[in-house]
């Protein structure tokens, strides 16, 4: 079954933590503080779940994501990876059958990255399987069924999951040893074996599997027939190109300094697999992950400007990922101080580095993992910044561990009302889930009929909420789980203030 899979992550020593903590309060820092915070207690809650309704296809439209009637969307959801046989998640309860849909609806949760593993995927350079890729497109015609959005995730975990025929020949005898001194980082220290860094260098450098054949040429075939089996899909966030790809021999320098050399190489194979899939789908929003070190430890120096451009532009965002403590364990308990500070400042430089880069691009970002633990902060800072930033996010993993459920005491911090389709431009967003009050505000679009639409979990108001306006009107029932609005004739500004009953 899917589990908690195993993040790069920094690991603090309970001495690095005081260190840490000791410097912020001798600079007259401020430190952070994250109490505990769970779901109020009442009901049964009056509040009725509605399905998410999908006005696709979404399109990338400068930093927006935006659906067929011009409406700006934001995706909260979830990860579901499957990384043994049947290699896609099974369409069973506890997987992503029927309980589990009905649970996202529930929850507000609009969005699922899936994985699609490359190995099963291309079983033999330019040989694509696709009775494996019937299996895709059940699952994604699943979830289009019960209302929710589908990011088609390429995943890969240290070469795991990359197709045989990908590792040099050189490399199949090499040592998975970690390199001496890297043991500390856990499961992840793999990437820095000698067979690890010869498979990522071979992949940056497009290394000849085949007489004139790279390796990413013939992993193109496959990309190229994903995004031709899904290129009228309607429920499609997009196509990932590969889950975070290792640096390869580079690895320190990227970590200390930055890697340009690298960056250029990342950008020339995005870009050679992104024009693979403008050929069939011009329109098809496709998704970057700079090398996986990047966002959180190093700003990527990537661009965009050798994409074949569709309707709407490159048609290209950027995919990323913030981690810091206690990833795949944890528990509920605060956080340390040390911890606190460490976590906020990697944290919000996942978030500015993301920023700077697909700002350059004129290009959405989208946190495409975090979490991972028991412990709260992973789910705090993250879903804060994503909500102040506007930024879409879909977290580590589900199910959730071996009995699928999250501590209440995160699950809060992922269950949030939220505006899921903005007939406009988005201003402001704030959520407290202490208290479950709502604030939003965007500027009306004349030329976008669809009304607003606000997703209000039920778990966050046991006794129903009380919603206000101004400058446009609710045109959903009382207590809908899908709070629909739209503007008044003449409004600059509309404002939605949402608050328990």
């Amino acid at each position: 079954m899917t589990t908690f899979a195993r993040r790069w992550r920094p690991t603090l020593s309970g001495t690095a933590i005081a260190v840490i903590a000791a410097a912020a309060l001798l600079a007259g820092c401020t430190t952070p503080s994250e109490p505990l915070v769970t779901f109020p207690t009442g009901g049964p809650s009056p509040v009725e779940t509605v399905r998410n309704e999908l006005h696709g296809p979404l399109r990338i439209q400068g930093r927006d994501l935006v659906d067929a009637d011009g409406r700006v969307v934001l995706i909260h959801g979830v990860n579901s990876v499957r990384k043994s046989p049947p290699f896609i998640t099974p369409l069973t309860n506890g997987q992503l059958g029927p309980s589990d849909t009905e649970y996202f609806n529930e929850v507000g949760y609009n969005g699922v990255r899936l994985g699609v593993w490359p190995a099963a995927l291309m079983p033999a350079p330019g040989v694509v399987d696709t009775a494996y890729l019937d299996q895709v497109a059940e699952a994604v015609e699943s979830l289009e069924a019960a209302g929710i959005w589908v990011l088609l995730d390429l995943h890969q975990d240290s070469f795991t999951g990359m197709p045989s025929w990908a590792t040099p020949a050189d490399a199949v005898n090499l040592s998975e040893a970690p390199t001496p001194g890297f043991e500390v980082i856990g499961w992840a220290a793999s990437y820095t074996s000698a067979k690890s860094l010869r498979q990522w260098d071979a992949w940056w450098n497009n290394e000849e599997i085949a007489p004139g054949l790279g390796v990413v040429d013939a992993y193109g075939v496959g990309v190229t027939a994903l995004a031709e089996r899904f290129k009228n899909t309607s429920n499609l966030i997009g196509l990932e190109l590969i889950n975070e790809p290792f640096p390869g021999s580079p690895v320190v320098s990227c970590v200390i300094g930055g890697c340009p050399e690298l960056d250029a190489l990342a950008t020339a194979r995005s870009t050679e697999l992104t024009n693979s899939v403008r050929s069939v789908a011009p329109d098809m929003p496709v998704w970057w992950e700079a090398e996986s070190l990047a966002t959180m430890y190093s700003l990527p120096q990537m661009t965009t400007a050798g994409v074949t451009r569709g309707a709407n532009g490159p048609g290209v965002g950027l995919s990323f990922h913030a981690y810091c403590w206690d990833t795949d364990g944890g528990s509920v308990a605060e956080a340390p101080t040390g911890a606190l500070v460490w976590c906020n400042s990697n944290f919000n430089r996942a978030f500015d580095n993301a920023a700077a880069l697909s700002d350059g691009w004129t290009a959405p970002r989208f946190l495409t993992e975090f979490g991972a633990s028991f412990t709260p902060l992973n789910a705090t800072v993250p879903a804060r910044l994503a909500d102040e930033q506007l930024v879409s996010w879909l977290h580590w993993t589900y199910p959730y561990g071996s009995n699928r459920l999250l501590p209440d005491e995160v699950e809060v911090h992922l269950v949030r009302t939220f505006a899921q389709a903005t007939a406009g431009t988005p201003k402001f967003q704030r959520f407290d889930p202490a208290t479950g009050r709502f604030t939003y505000r965007y500027v009306p679009d004349v030329a976008v009929t669809a009304p607003t639409v606000i997703a209000a979990p039920a778990r966050h108001y046991p006794n129903g909420y009380v919603a206000t306006v101004a400058g446009g009107r609710i045109t959903s029932a009382p207590n809908s789980g899908r709070i629909t609005v739209e503007a008044d004739e003449g409004a600059t500004e509309v404002t939605i203030e949402v608050r328990r009953a």
